[in-house]
């Protein structure tokens, strides 16, 4: 009588404590931040930058840690050429890199393809941006975003369900045998066995499809974190077969003790795909990987013991059968809340946000998911409260409502095989963003015997830092200046006085200074006086103050120039284009338009062209009707920096600084 008392008592405080013990895990996990699959978060040089001097290495920082081994980085010239010196190497400052070196990089742009494995869950992620040196990236070409994970193969996905089939089998029977029969039952050994074939396949397709994804020789696998994940699981896979073989043999080990070791087996295969899986990323990732872990075992032994139970209940008594579904029943409702709270702590850890439930892949998932979990719940409610009334309906009703929830459960095991190779919303690769736009500005005396480069950061209107070297025109070497000297005059307003600032040696041919000369935005000729041997030269070199990024769409029509369309925010847009778009003579066109779509009837507007190859310059403009200009250009194959300046019409002050880099195809 005690001891009957005693269970009773362990059955009534037992969903009481899964609550306070689920509360306690809400607060604990809830701080963790997910990061699954290796997308890029930032890079130095950052994606559409452009660069005074050529980087000596690339530095590509991730969401989650990549496996060097598994990592390969192309920067490619225009002309596909590699200018990778070297592996990939790991950097752990900052946290999540790779690094690159790099052989001499002259002036152009620069493609950085990247490829790489995530050393926590195995999955391929691909992504590439670029830069400039000393030429800004087209306009279209700027930040390209944190990549995508190639890892959602349908094979992939499949090996995964299978291998969640397979546990949740071994559980299941494990749970049943454990929890629900009161004497052996042969079917639970035959459902722990087929669940272990299952695991199996699934074992051996996952690891195939990771090694195949991966693209790395065999024998280049066992060092790298992909090995050591195929590794684990074939040592677990073993450990299962071996205790579910001891179970069968072993007379002192075939009953409960012997299911017990089944359990924890089959636990600890969950446990083993979870730490090599989204919830292993990221801060908290113990904390994260043990609610994970739960909640695959609340719903294994759920669903899992219901399969089991369905088996049992025909080989079981007429008058045991009402008493074993009972028990069953009670350890699923606490499986339901545990499913419950774990579910919404992951799914608050990697959605992130109500918006992303809706507008991602992986918060779609995550909704039809719940929606068939409560599906299942609603039916297993029935089974409870409808069937278990009484002993007549519980072997017709339960299997039959039992089977609809088994239906239910196969598509609720494939929607978290895809979950898996879906990037979270939290961990998704963000758009890099840029660092500050250097001016970069090149040019050569009248008489060509000195070279200079100058560069102006960050160069937005206001104080800069300017460094500009110098070499001889002929040899390249550097130019031993006594005296250097810029000058400042803005040719995009007229009655601005020009201005001066003497540069400071800082090394061979190197000559900076920090100034505010450039204090307006707007297109400035900037002359460099240098002095050496007794005579001085000067070096006209034009720049156009940088503005923040400005979105461009293009307009392609077959015959037709290429219209860049340029956001320019409250003052509306911008139209450009060459015509008719190739190299050699063309007529550059801009239109203003309002924000209503109306032509912005501006008088006047400054042109400046930057190519990649020759002079900068500024173009004379014709208006052909306001806010309507165009400019004869002798134009060359490659990029083609634009910036436009137009004051603003009518009583309205300030101005409209337009910025856009376009290709001239040969």
């Amino acid at each position: 009588m005690i001891h009957a008392r005693w269970r009773v008592g362990v059955r009534r405080s037992a969903i009481p404590i899964a609550l306070a013990a689920c509360a306690l895990l809400v607060a604990l996990a809830l701080p963790g931040a997910a990061a699954g699959h290796a997308l890029l978060h930032a890079s130095d040089p950052a994606a559409g930058s452009t660069l005074g001097t050529a980087p000596a290495s690339v530095l590509l920082t991730f969401g989650e840690t990549p496996d060097a081994r598994l990592t390969a980085v192309k920067v490619l010239d225009s002309a596909g050429q590699d200018h990778v010196n070297g592996r990939p190497e790991a950097v752990n400052d900052p946290p999540d890199s790779i690094r690159v070196a790099l052989g001499d990089l002259p002036d152009g742009v620069y493609t950085v393809s990247w490829r790489t494995v995530s050393s926590i869950d195995g999955h391929v992620s691909v992504g590439s941006f670029v830069f400039g040196v000393g030429v800004a990236p087209p306009s279209g070409a700027a930040p390209q975003g944190g990549g995508a994970s190639d890892s959602g193969s349908p094979p992939n996905i499949v090996a995964r369900w299978v291998l969640y089939l397979g546990l949740v089998a071994l559980i299941g029977a494990a749970f049943a045998a454990v929890a629900v029969a009161r004497r052996p039952a042969s079917s639970l050994l035959a459902l722990a066995a087929a669940g272990w074939l299952l695991a199996a396949v699934g074992t051996l397709g996952v690891i195939a499809v990771q090694w195949i994804e991966t693209g790395a020789p065999l024998e280049e696998l066992p060092g790298t974190s992909v090995g050591s994940s195929a590794l684990a699981r074939v040592i677990w896979l073993g450990a299962m077969g071996a205790a579910l073989a001891g179970l069968a043999t072993v007379p002192r080990v075939r009953w409960r003790p012997g299911w017990w070791i089944v359990g924890v087996a089959a636990a600890t295969g969950i446990c083993v795909d979870v730490a090599t899986g989204h919830a292993a990323a990221g801060a908290g990732a113990a904390l994260q990987v043990a609610t994970q872990s739960l909640h695959g075992l609340a719903a294994a032994w759920w669903m899992g013991g219901l399969a089991a139970l369905l088996l049992l209940l025909r080989s079981t008594p007429a008058e045991e059968r009402l008493d074993a579904a009972r028990r069953f029943s009670f350890w699923a409702a606490i499986a339901l809340v545990i499913v419950i709270v774990t579910g919404v702590i992951r799914a608050i850890v990697e959605v992130g946000t109500l918006d992303a439930l809706v507008t991602t892949d992986f918060g779609r998932v995550v909704l039809a998911k719940s929606a068939i979990f409560l599906g299942i719940a609603a039916l297993g409610a029935f089974n409870r409260f409808i069937n278990l009334r009484n002993a007549a309906r519980v072997l017709a009703g339960v299997r039959r409502i039992g089977g609809a929830e088994l239906a239910l459960a196969l598509l609720v095991f494939g929607l978290s095989a895809l979950l898996v190779n879906l990037t979270p919303p939290t961990s998704a690769g963000a758009n890099p963003q840029p660092v500050s736009q250097p001016i970069v500005a090149a040019g050569h005396d009248f008489g060509t015997s000195v070279r200079a480069r100058l560069v102006a950061t960050p160069g937005a209107a206001g104080l800069n830092t300017f460094d500009l070297a110098l070499t001889d025109y002929d040899s390249g070497a550097a130019v031993d200046a006594s005296a250097v000297a810029l000058r400042f005059q803005l040719q995009s307003q007229s009655g601005v006085a020009p201005s001066s600032l003497d540069l400071q040696a800082a090394g061979p041919g190197r000559f900076t200074a920090s100034g505010a000369n450039l204090s307006i935005d707007g297109i400035w000729q900037v002359t460099a006086t240098v002095t050496a041997t007794g005579a001085a030269v000067d070096v006209p070199l034009l720049v156009a103050t940088t503005v923040p990024a400005q979105p461009v769409q293009l307009s392609v029509s077959s015959g037709l120039p290429t219209i860049s369309i340029v956001q320019l925010g409250s003052a509306g847009s911008a139209q450009v284009y060459l015509d008719p778009g190739g190299p050699g003579q063309n007529d550059l066109h801009v239109t203003f338009f309002d924000p209503a779509g109306s032509e912005l009837p501006t008088q006047a507007a400054t042109i400046a062209v930057f190519p990649a190859t020759g002079d900068a310059a500024v173009l004379p403009a014709r208006m052909l009707e306001p806010g309507h200009f165009v400019a004869t250009i002798d134009a060359v194959a490659g990029t083609l920096g634009i910036d436009v300046i137009s004051p603003q019409p009518g009583p309205a002050t300030g101005q409209v600084h337009l910025h856009v880099t376009i290709e001239v195809s040969p």
